[in-house]
């Protein structure tokens, strides 16, 4: 796909515009050609180039022009417009942006948008104008902007980027176009062209296919056909093998011969494609139980060593295993393959620090990081690329690490000039639980309980500890007694979780599969609950936030019978207690069940409480990582929300 698909009324109006097919929505058809009325917003370059730098030639500035007087404009008038930007997929720091405008001589507004501490392969865009209320999201299509190379040509993954961004993954950052599996496939086969390029979107384009089918027994026996068909195609070229081979391997459901003929279409034209490394890779990350996991990667690593399917493993193996002398070993030799890599250095003291052992060894490796990252920052030859971005999250990692270090080494004058200038910053229960320790240690009792406190209500790993921490502070103290410290942290936790104007996120994935029984006797699946609309809430019975929403979400409940409200609690908390607060909080109607932990990491969920919407389809479409302050009025939102967007 070239960007100089661009026809004459482009060229008219002396901009650079982006390709047509990304913008050409922002015109009329059958406009006046020659009149800037046709148009609404445009870009310039029009393909920004990527991925390189000096001498060769690069975009370091992105402009955006809006046309109000555009017919298809919906901001009329405008007073003080802003460009609110979506990079990739907005997973980093830095990838959402909100730019102004100013206006032109001609006008026009332009925004300019600086490039210079990152390597984009794609944005989406949309414009609003605070002053004036008004927005435009170019019809509910928004603004796309692709970046090329020095040729003019995309590359695969920014194709894959805009594909990605019509399957709802973009909502929870303001991009709420519809899911649109099918305009994804038709994005990803215009640019798929054998045998030059679009082979690493075969994979891809396949599980587009069977999210717009749907996963069913007929669905995956038409896309087999389909699979068979390609690999006879493509056997002589080896076109897109590769990566079909990463869709097969993948899917639990596809005949074990099928991964078998696709690795011998492959290593006869793949030389250096070990496939039979690849797929003992695939298993492994597949495999949810971490002992059989690691025991794969280690077959492998010993298989086939010098595989580049082994380096992969090697890393994967670093981050999973707990052995101090195997996680060393994996460090050491994938240090030497890259020196460089400041995650990796940085990773290895983290988990000196997680465990507690050889303290020293990991301030010098902090140190060594901190260096790796000013080689990046300075765009040293040899360093390795982070955007500005990514080099300050990893420092503020390396600085709560080199804090906990010092609070372990009794420095907790020195973990405090650390951490107090980054607490306005703080998001994690952890970065309060550390300061906690920081301030009781140097003697500041009631500024190590309102830090515990932070650390109570805020989900993460260690939120029971932080809360017997916080208990055992608060009698010591004698601040009050067990009843009253319940009553702060339900005050705390509405005061920090309450927002006034509350405004559903909507994401689009699909719920993992589960099987989940009350105490009642009632069984639930996500088969069973197709069709209807669950609220699932992860709760304990230690947090206060939790048992607080439990009132609430019975009641919700019984003004929603046609919503399926279930909660569900660790598989191993004790009965006694659990049964004495289902009397205590008369949770007479209220579904809980115990889970294994498994399903807080199929959710990808943390701590407690944690609640996820899922619609009728199965696809959870909101999340609550947190306390709910207001259960009523949030869940109550959040169907509306899903209701206008389905």
């Amino acid at each position: 796909m070239l960007c100089n698909r661009l026809s004459g009324l482009f060229l008219a109006l002396a901009v650079s515009a982006a390709p047509l097919r990304s913008q050409q929505s922002t015109g009329i058809s059958g406009a006046d050609p020659s009149a800037p009325t046709s148009f609404v917003s445009l870009t310039d370059p029009a393909c920004p180039v990527t991925g390189v730098g000096d001498p060769l030639p690069h975009t370091d500035q992105l402009h955006i022009f809006y046309y109000e007087s555009g017919r298809a404009a919906t901001i009329k008038q405008a007073k003080a417009p802003v460009a609110h930007i979506v990079f990739e997929l907005g997973t980093f720091d830095g990838d959402e942006r909100t730019v102004p405008f100013v206006r032109r001589d001609d006008g026009a507004w332009q925004a300019n948008i600086s490039l210079k501490d990152r390597i984009p392969l794609f944005l989406v865009y949309w414009i609003g104008d605070p002053e004036t209320k008004q927005s435009d999201t170019n019809h509910g299509n928004y603004f796309e902007v692709p970046f090329c190379d020095v040729r003019g040509h995309r590359s695969e993954r920014s194709v894959m980027f805009e594909a990605q961004s019509y399957t709802g993954i973009l909502e929870s950052h303001g991009i709420e176009r519809p899911v649109d599996f099918a305009k994804a496939i038709e994005v990803l086969t215009e640019y798929i062209h054998p045998p030059f390029h679009g082979e690493s979107l075969i994979s891809t384009l396949w599980n587009y296919k069977l999210h717009l089918a749907g996963d069913t027994p007929e669905a995956r026996m038409s896309l087999l056909a389909e699979i068979n068909k390609f690999i006879g195609d493509h056997a002589a070229d080896g076109f897109g093998l590769v990566d079909a081979l990463n869709f097969t391997s993948s899917h639990s459901w596809v005949p074990a011969e099928r991964n078998e003929r696709l690795v011998a279409a492959i290593e006869p034209i793949e030389q250096d494609h070990d496939s039979a490394a690849f797929l003992l890779l695939s298993r492994s990350s597949q495999e949810r139980d971490n002992a059989k996991r690691t025991a794969l990667l280690r077959e492998l690593i010993a298989k086939y060593p010098d595989s580049s399917s082994a380096q992969g493993a090697r890393s994967a193996l670093f981050f999973a295993t707990m052995d101090l002398a195997e996680r060393e070993q994996m460090y050491s030799e994938l240090h030497a393959n890259n020196p460089a890599d400041a995650y990796l250095t940085a990773g290895m003291a983290h988990f000196y620090v997680n465990t507690n052992q050889k303290l020293p060894e990991a301030l010098a490796l902090l140190a060594e990081a901190d260096a790796q990252l000013d080689a990046s920052a300075a765009k040293k030859p040899g360093a390795l690329h982070l955007s500005e971005s990514g080099v300050n999250r990893e420092r503020r990692q390396i600085a709560i690490d080199r804090a906990e270090i010092l609070v372990r080494q009794g420095q907790a004058k020195e973990a405090l000039a650390i951490l107090l200038p980054m607490k306005p910053n703080f998001k994690l229960g952890h970065s309060y639980f550390l300061l906690a320790e920081a301030l009781e240690n140097s003697g500041d009792k009631k500024g190590a309980v309102d830090a515990y406190l932070e650390a109570t209500i805020r989900p993460w790993n260690d939120q029971q500890k932080a809360f017997a921490e916080l208990e055992k502070l608060w009698l010591q103290e004698k601040m009050g007694n067990k009843d009253d410290l319940q009553r702060r942290i339900v005050a705390k936790s509405a005061e920090s979780f309450t927002t006034a104007e509350y405004e559903p996120k909507l994401l689009a994935h699909p719920a993992p599969e589960f099987a989940l029984s009350t105490l009642s006797g009632e069984h639930f699946s996500n088969s069973s609950l197709r069709g209807k609309t669950v609220v699932l809430t992860l709760w304990a019975t230690w947090c206060a936030p939790c048992l607080w929403e439990l009132g609430p979400l019975q009641d919700f409940q019984a003004k929603h019978p046609e919503v399926v409200v279930l909660t569900a609690v660790d598989s191993d908390t004790d009965r006694d207690q659990l049964a004495e607060l289902i009397l205590e909080k008369k949770l007479t109607s209220l579904r809980i069940a115990l889970a294994p932990l498994e399903l807080w990491n199929q959710l990808g969920a943390f701590g407690v409480p944690n609640t996820f919407v899922i619609d009728s389809s199965g696809q959870v479409r909101i999340q609550h990582f947190g306390g709910i302050p207001d259960v009523s009025r949030y869940l109550e939102a959040d169907l509306s929300a899903i209701k206008s967007h389905s």
